[in-house]
């Protein structure tokens, strides 16, 4: 059992919560937990989720110590921003909360490189104090307004398998966070979420601004100073044969009961709430489904969300009374808007593409697909005929990522920074190896079949690495073609034979095929683009051509042929890609895998247009 000074008087008795109260088959050690009373507000203007935040988070500390109006917390936000790209900068909140209603201490903007790191000073401080804590769950662009690109909330309740504030605990698992989310439709109550920490780190996201010095870490406001430490949770499956909808409500009839969910205040309709039909959502990957729960037989007030590929738990969340769309209802929407009669082929699917269109992933929308056109069908019925891309990704570990491999079983990334190879599940990014590596300034991956080849771009060397131990075997001078010049290594990878070494050098920039055994360069051809990453099957070499910050990089695809004139000109582009710093590509037999730095995502993208040998 949870000692009862770690639970608030609101939650008393109900978070000795049978605290969760999870049977002793489901964790191997009692649970340490905060769970706070913080009141709900939705955010009363369309980019003001930063000063709903706000007000939840200092209404929330002590219980109820005070109120202030959205607007009177906007206008605070105004006057002490440090950064002007931000409709609510991380100071300018920060400074708002601290002179609108001071606590005992102060607040300090945490900005950590690893969500492990941030989440650990949010369950110390939160332990410590009692206090709520402001997360920036992301920055993309939400609820219908492009140019507000954030998204805060108010974390409410941390659950790890271990009170961190204890002698020498470092370290600790994330099983739960629960918090309110005010990015909910205009007039709407913020949604109470209970996520799992798998799904917190599935939606946490580092700051995406160009200029902001918080660009490339993950924020928090947090009373009071820092510490170090980290908050590890199992990353979530990303890919899949689902499972049956049958067996999703099984799952989540499962959860339901050996958590305890109906225990906790806001939840407790589950108590006496049935479970409506399951709602698969992004079938193909990142696949979730929303199993609805409802009073009246009709409208939905509650739902709880399981993997959908393991059925593992989610998160539970209510709202206000709402009817799903039937997908029949979409299709028809969708035809009157297109004024198609008698369609040859007819598809619809739920999905949630993250962007300005959906905020919610109780609430996604429906992509109904007419004889090749497409367009998306929200729960209000509004249509909508551009849909964000839906790439399949996951995340890029690391500080300073430089390149990436694959070994038929891990998805490798080498990290500058760290001085490591991680070896990644391709299925979820978790880190399943992690090897230490003696070279300076490594970028770039291949595999050979048996070793992993990383270029030291201050040696200008190649090294290759055994991937069972992280010594390096074998070294090979960085040969460069002096008729083309060498301003900096930007990647590597093996054709069956060879290695090819992608050089950038402005308009001579190049790609050279080079012998294993002298590091002698066998042929060299020019990139015609400053290039940002290459692979190969063997047949066809393809790369990353970089078009800068405000172009869309591309992809392109050349066959491997004797004449480097024919070679030249077999080239064709094959895909835009949304990567806004790539660093890496690879070819795993069936799509090409590529990752950027800035979004901290590997991105998988089918290459299309490939021949029979």
């Amino acid at each position: 059992m949870l000692n009862k000074n770690y639970i608030t008087k609101y939650f008393g008795l109900l978070l000795t919560i049978s605290i969760l109260i999870l049977s002793p088959t489901a964790w191997a050690q009692p649970l340490h937990s905060v769970m706070l009373s913080v009141p709900d507000h939705p955010e009363e203007a369309l980019n003001w989720c930063g000063p709903a935040t706000g007000q939840m988070i200092m209404e929330g500390y002590p219980s109820g110590n005070c109120s202030i109006l959205q607007e009177d917390i906007w206008m605070a936000i105004q006057s002490y921003k440090a950064e002007a790209m931000w409709d609510t900068d991380p100071v300018g909140l920060k400074e708002a909360i601290k002179h609108l209603c001071p606590p005992a201490g102060t607040w300090v903007v945490h900005a950590e490189t690893a969500p492990q790191a941030l989440m650990y000073d949010v369950a110390y401080w939160m332990t410590t104090n009692k206090y709520p804590a402001a997360g920036l769950l992301n920055t993309l662009p939400h609820n219908t307004y492009t140019a507000h690109a954030e998204h805060w909330v108010a974390i409410r309740g941390i659950i790890t398998d271990a009170d961190p504030t204890l002698p020498g605990v470092t370290s600790v698992n994330l099983q739960f966070i629960w918090f309110n989310d005010p990015a909910v439709p205009l007039g709407d109550p913020s949604i109470e979420r209970f996520v799992s920490g798998s799904t917190w780190y599935s939606e946490f996201q580092p700051v995406t601004k160009v200029g902001s010095s918080y660009h490339g870490k993950y924020v928090a406001i947090i009373e009071p100073p820092e510490v170090t430490g980290r908050a590890m949770a199992p990353a979530e499956v990303l890919i899949g044969k689902a499972i049956t909808p049958k067996d999703a409500l099984k799952y989540a009839a499962r959860w339901v009961e050996e958590y305890k969910l109906y225990e906790m205040e806001p939840y407790k309709i589950l108590r006496k709430a049935k479970p409506l039909k399951p709602l698969l959502v992004n079938k193909n990957y990142g696949g979730y489904y929303i199993i609805p729960y409802t009073l009246d037989g009709e409208n939905a007030q509650a739902a709880v969300m399981v993997n959908a590929y393991t059925g593992s738990f989610q998160e539970v969340g209510v709202f206000k009374p709402v009817a799903y769309m039937p997908k029949e209802k979409a299709i028809n929407i969708a035809l009157k808007y297109l004024k198609v009669e008698k369609p040859k082929k007819v598809n619809a699917e739920l999905i949630f593409p993250i962007g300005e269109q959906t905020v919610s992933r109780y609430f996604p929308m429906w992509k109904v697909t007419i004889d090749r056109k497409v367009l998306g069908v929200n729960r209000q019925g509004k249509i909508f005929t551009r849909i964000p891309c839906e790439e399949f990704y996951i995340p890029l570990p690391g500080i300073k990522p430089q390149g990436i491999t694959w070994d038929g079983k891990y998805l490798w990334v080498v990290d500058e920074e760290t001085k490591k190879l991680y070896g990644t599940d391709f299925r979820s990014g978790a880190i399943l190896r992690s090897l230490d590596i003696n070279i300076e300034r490594p970028k770039g991956l291949a595999f050979d079949g048996k070793l992993i080849w990383v270029g030291d771009e201050k040696t200008k060397r190649i090294h290759a690495v055994n991937p069972d131990t992280g010594q390096i075997m074998k070294t090979i001078k960085m040969e460069i073609p002096k008729e083309k010049g060498f301003k900096s290594f930007e990647g590597i990878t093996w054709d069956g034979k060879h290695l090819w070494t992608a050089f950038f050098a402005g308009f001579s920039s190049s790609f050279n095929q080079i012998d294993t055994e002298s590091g002698r360069i066998i042929r060299s051809i020019f990139a015609d683009c400053n290039p940002r990453g290459i692979a190969s099957d063997g047949r066809y070499l393809w790369s990353i051509c970089y078009n800068g910050k405000k172009l869309p990089s591309k992809i392109d695809r050349r066959k491997i042929l004797e004449k480097e004139h024919e070679m030249l000109r077999s080239r064709v582009f094959i895909k835009d890609i949304k990567g806004m710093n790539p660093i890496g590509l690879v070819y795993d037999g069936q799509y090409l895998w590529y990752a950027d730095r800035k979004l901290k995502r590997v991105f998988r993208v089918y290459p299309g247009g490939i021949e029979e040998k």
